[in-house]
């Protein structure tokens, strides 16, 4: 009797280990200093920052989260009711986050193997990163656009970094992200080419997927090449091909209501439409939105007057991915011709470069 008394206990004792045991799933332990109790905590997984997936509080200056990944993912956790957060891979592991409120961007994060190459990975881009930010705050309104020229070069030095890093890291998922935000600026060329070198096993994922269309569909579209035509949806379903609203000149622009800079660059855009509209002038504006109700009221507010178009794929909008367009604003200038004359053409270069076309063809 005894004997099989301790057996059921050696099961019993057993079976809560592996009920607790990290590997069947995440535990993340966190510190937040100066955090009062009852602070909520919540969480958010990449790109679904707008859904709450899990949440909890704070005691004692700290909280704790449990669940299961079926793969590391992004996850994001905020101080409910403000902009103190912390993003990070989450995995099936022990996961520990220290950090204190109102830095909480800045906080300590250990037992995640995927994060421990991020960090890896920002290491490398410490000297890039610094330059940014020095050439950031030396930004006024006259040297605005050619800061902008050198910040472009900087910006592709980050995309080298990253595909070397896929390179040297082909199984982790930190590469597989990179790579999926580089692909616009590596081009279909260089973007399979590193591709091709990551784990099989995330060339299956969701963004090995997406990385596999943008390849098919990417053409790399330089100034001097000629348009690539694609037709997508207005708010009110109306189908509109691109080569259906060329004019003279056209303006091909990439924009999203939730793009801060993009809303800003509107007004004079509206100034330079009605400007040179009657001369031959078109914006055709595509927006990387996912939200159709928050896209119409952008439009509504900004008063735009020229075709607006989506596919509502946000970040994989087929005509985005055609172009090689991830960050925006965005824009391509096209001629007459169908050639693209001008690419990341803002403020007094755009207003400058209508000018002197339009002025050149004025009749005598």
């Amino acid at each position: 009797m005894k004997k099989h008394s301790l057996i059921f206990t050696l099961i019993l004792i057993c079976f809560s280990c592996k009920k607790d045991n990290p590997l069947n799933g995440f535990m993340v332990n966190g510190t937040i200093q100066n955090a009062p109790d009852s602070s909520k905590v919540v969480m958010y997984f990449y790109p679904n920052t707008g859904v709450i997936v899990d949440s909890t509080i704070v005691i004692n200056e700290k909280f704790q989260f449990k669940g299961n990944v079926e793969r590391p993912k992004l996850a994001m956790l905020r101080i409910e009711s403000t902009r103190d957060s912390k993003m990070f891979w989450i995995e099936n592991q022990n996961i520990h986050i220290s950090g204190e409120k109102g830095d909480f961007v800045n906080s300590n994060v250990s037992g995640s193997i995927t994060q421990k190459k991020a960090e890896m990975l920002l290491e490398r881009k410490d000297s890039i990163f610094n330059e940014m930010n020095e050439l950031e705050a030396m930004v006024t309104e006259k040297n605005r656009d050619s800061l902008f020229v050198i910040y472009e070069q900087m910006e592709n030095e980050e995309i080298r970094i990253n595909q070397q890093f896929a390179s040297d890291y082909p199984d982790s998922y930190e590469s597989l992200f990179r790579l999926n935000i580089s692909k616009e600026r590596l081009g279909a060329s260089e973007t399979a080419k590193t591709f091709n070198r990551l784990n099989p096993e995330l060339q299956i994922t969701d963004e090995g997927n997406a990385i596999k269309t943008f390849i098919s569909k990417n053409k790399n579209l330089k100034v001097g090449d000629k348009y690539v035509d694609f037709e997508q949806s207005t708010i009110g379903g109306q189908i509109i091909k691109f080569s259906h609203v060329k004019g003279k000149y056209t303006l091909l622009e990439f924009w999203a209501s939730w793009c801060g800079p993009c809303r800003s660059f509107n007004p004079e855009l509206m100034e330079q439409y009605e400007l040179y509209k009657e001369e031959g002038f078109e914006i055709l504006s595509v927006s990387l939105d996912t939200d159709k109700e928050k896209w119409e009221k952008a439009i509504q507010k900004d008063g735009l007057t020229w075709p607006n178009v989506s596919d509502l794929r946000g970040e994989n909008n087929e005509a985005a991915m055609i172009y090689g367009v991830r960050d925006i604003p965005d824009n391509f200038l096209i001629d007459e011709n169908g050639i693209i004359i001008a690419r990341f053409i803002r403020g007094e270069s755009l207003k400058n470069k209508l000018k002197e076309l339009f002025d050149n063809n004025m009749p005598m």
